[in-house]
């Protein structure tokens, strides 16, 4: 890659990779749950959450669009699927769950259940300050956004681009298709860089879109290690990495770009509504 590469938008992945839960997510549900006189273990929430997530990504995908729900009666059904998988009577969960499901629903869409990462900021507005113009594309429902807000980063953003929104999600090339779209439909594909901690879903689903991508390798994380492919930390001379141990490490890349003049009226960050190829594919599925 050389001095000539002219990259038009850099787009990051949200959870893990701008910000996590505080604490973790299976210790903030038995917390609630407690104030609530539902006793279950963070144990136990770690053990069922992930059998309950997958099983109910499954029965209904982008959670729930495509069956008409909303969002929120999808993460009703897995949290009270969670909490009964966890062991907990329904003659203690039922008369409790209500007020229990709106507290962690809650907690979820705000800054109360989630830090961002420390090297998160400075990096954004050095990449502000150099020119990029930036988004956000997740596999997440349309909270993300009240998150991103909530975290005070939404106006880095051009755009949030949440998978349930889409009708498409990573590693789909469709969702970083319409992403694409959303900020210009004339900037080419070679010149736009995603940043991502999922080696399927962020790394090689950019590829397959035809983007440079970098995969963000936080030492703070459980991390599996990546493919053999990944044995070397950069493709050659004057190229871009293949993984970075931390955001910030994009100041190195992004000095042999060359860079687009900020559009002067991207003020605001708002949930994107894709392109039209977009929208009539998630209808028709």
């Amino acid at each position: 890659m050389s001095n000539s590469l002219k990259i038009r938008l850099i787009t990051f992945d949200a959870y893990n990779t701008l910000f996590k839960p505080k604490g973790s997510l299976s210790a903030q549900y038995a917390q609630e749950a407690a104030k609530y006189g539902v006793n279950v273990t963070k144990a136990a929430i770690t053990q069922h959450f992930g059998e309950a997530y997958k099983h109910q990504l499954a029965r209904a995908p982008f959670y729930g669009r495509n069956l008409g729900m909303s969002s929120r009666s999808w993460w009703e059904e897995l949290v009270y699927s969670t909490f009964i998988r966890a062991g907990v009577n329904k003659s203690v969960l039922d008369p409790a769950f209500g007020s229990l499901f709106e507290a962690l629903f809650t907690r979820f869409e705000t800054k109360e259940g989630y830090t961002v990462f420390p090297d998160v900021r400075n990096t954004l507005d050095e990449l502000q300050r150099r020119g990029f113009r930036m988004g956000v594309i997740s596999n997440s429902d349309e909270r993300l956004l009240s998150v991103v807000e909530s975290l005070e980063l939404g106006h880095y953003f051009d755009f949030v681009l949440p998978s349930n929104v889409a009708g498409y999600e990573k590693p789909d090339a469709e969702i970083f298709e319409a992403a694409r779209h959303l900020v210009d439909p004339t900037v080419l594909p070679e010149h736009i860089l995603h940043v991502g901690d999922d080696i399927e879903k962020d790394y090689y689903g950019a590829k397959k879109a035809g983007w440079h991508a970098v995969l963000l390798k936080r030492s703070l994380l459980s991390y599996q290690d990546p493919a053999p492919a990944f044995a070397a930390d950069y493709e050659g001379a004057g190229k871009i990495p293949k993984t970075i141990m931390a955001l910030h490490d994009l100041y190195a890349i992004t000095g042999y770009m060359t860079l687009k003049p900020p559009s002067s009226d991207s003020t605001s960050t708002t949930i994107a509504t894709p392109p039209e190829p977009a929208r009539k594919a998630a209808a028709s599925s």
